[in-house]
């Protein structure tokens, strides 16, 4: 009989959800056992994202979760997920989640998020499987001129003697040669077999024929490799540079590189930091939209000092906005940072004053008096363009001037979706103080 797998749902910020009476139902456990595989489930995902507190929140009005998205298993046939709240939950599609693997697949490899090379390769990736190709291959492009090798021990058969062979074999040869122990050093090991099945893996999903004859071209290239993989065991110091790229083909192997499958993703979870996802979706669609060339991206600009008082130590204060999008002729020079939560959870569309307060050191440090706080746009209203901005609130502050938009991110997965999204980012930031 087929293990049958429930599915609990709440979406990031909402209302209290009676999650322990849904789990009491599904598997027959009473209210506090309930409870207490809700509690344990959000410690795992506090110690999976670094949490010093329990994102799983459960009272007497029922169960929460802040700060963080994804999919955990609560017991062996029970799952919960989280929608981010910039998606929201849709009963009848599951689009949201298309979105949701889209983007936190995209923010954890930095490499896909910042696609530099993808800008001049044939326009805009079709599909996520088509973006992780290559990624993949455009990494190993740029690497393989210095081998992920490593040491090895083989028995072989040759005439030739190279290793070290057995007396009796000396007298008494096979037909193949005398039997030797050999230690080699050469690409065949569980590292790069991780990387040729991850290319095999996403060889039948990519449409594309310039990914597809570039995977190909890597599979023949690290071919044959029969080692058992080396998942669970680091990339040497030495071979640093290939981790990235690895990390990847795992991801790839667990099914979490390709478009979300519904029954594919179970325990021990995909778990991201919503405010990171976002972060680096308003990053990469800044170095789209405006260029990479004009884009400063997380540099540290000197606000002030601060002196330790017991020792007299003075270092600098400095501050790190997201963006800054120098001028291009016919824009002016602004200020682009990412901002995920503050403005609507207590049910008022503002900007809060924490926000604000920040807004003025960046712009006191970087002598940038525009400011655009891009926040993600609810899932409540109508549907809007992928990547639409809409303005809600401006602040002035001397000659400050300080925009809050919402950004449209549903359905960001679909064919194209990414380079919409980055031009219409680019349209709505640009024209925000006109």
């Amino acid at each position: 009989m087929a293990n049958i797998r429930t599915r609990l749902s709440l979406v990031e910020y909402g209302a209290p959800v009676d999650l322990s009476g849904a789990i009491v139902d599904a598997i027959g456990v009473d209210r506090i056992k309930a409870n207490n595989l809700l509690t344990e489930a959000g410690n795992r995902a506090a110690l999976n994202l670094r949490l010093n507190y329990n994102p799983i929140r459960v009272d007497a009005k029922g169960t929460r979760a802040i700060d963080f998205a994804g999919l955990i298993r609560l017991a062996p046939s029970l799952e919960l997920e989280i929608a981010p709240k910039f998606l929201g939950l849709d009963d009848t599609d599951a689009v949201w989640r298309e979105d949701f693997f889209f983007l936190s697949t995209l923010s954890r490899h930095g490499r896909l998020l910042a696609a530099e090379r993808l800008s001049a390769s044939g326009g805009a990736p079709r599909d996520l499987s088509t973006l992780v190709a290559r990624s993949i291959t455009s990494m190993y492009e740029a690497l393989k001129r210095r081998p992920l090798r490593s040491y090895r021990r083989v028995r072989e058969a040759d005439f030739f003697i190279d290793g070290d062979p057995d007396p009796v074999d000396l007298i008494f040869p096979s037909p193949e040669g005398f039997e030797q122990d050999l230690i080699r050093f050469d690409r065949k090991n569980g590292w790069n077999g991780d990387i040729v099945a991850a290319a095999k893996e996403l060889l039948p999903e990519v449409s594309d024929p310039s990914a597809a004859s570039s995977l190909m071209r890597l599979i023949e290239d690290l071919s044959p490799q029969n080692t058992s993989a080396n998942r669970h065991k680091s990339i040497p110091a030495r071979h640093r540079a290939w981790k990235p790229l690895h990390e990847l083909s795992i991801d790839v192997l667990g099914g979490l590189g390709l478009n979300y499958k519904q029954g594919q993703a179970h325990a021990p979870g995909y778990l991201v930091d919503t405010w990171r996802v976002w972060e680096d979706l308003v990053a990469v669609a800044a170095r789209l939209g405006f260029g990479r060339n004009t884009v400063v991206h997380q540099r540290g600009y000197p606000l002030g000092t601060r002196t330790k008082v017991s020792s007299g130590a003075v270092s600098k204060l400095s501050v790190y906005p997201d963006c800054v999008i120098e001028p291009d002729g016919a824009r002016s020079r602004m200020l682009l940072d990412a901002k995920y939560k503050g403005h609507v959870e207590k049910g008022q569309l503002r900007i809060s004053e924490a926000d604000i307060y920040e807004a003025l050191a960046f712009s006191k440090a970087t002598g940038c008096n525009l400011v655009v706080l891009a926040y993600p746009a609810q899932p409540g209203g109508a549907l809007q363009p992928v990547g639409t901005c809409m303005v809600f609130e401006k602040a002035v502050v001397d000659a400050v001037q300080i925009v809050g938009v919402q950004i449209e991110s549903r359905l960001i997965s679909k064919t194209g979706a990414l380079k919409v999204f980055a031009d219409n980012m680019a349209m709505g930031v640009g024209n925000a103080f006109t």
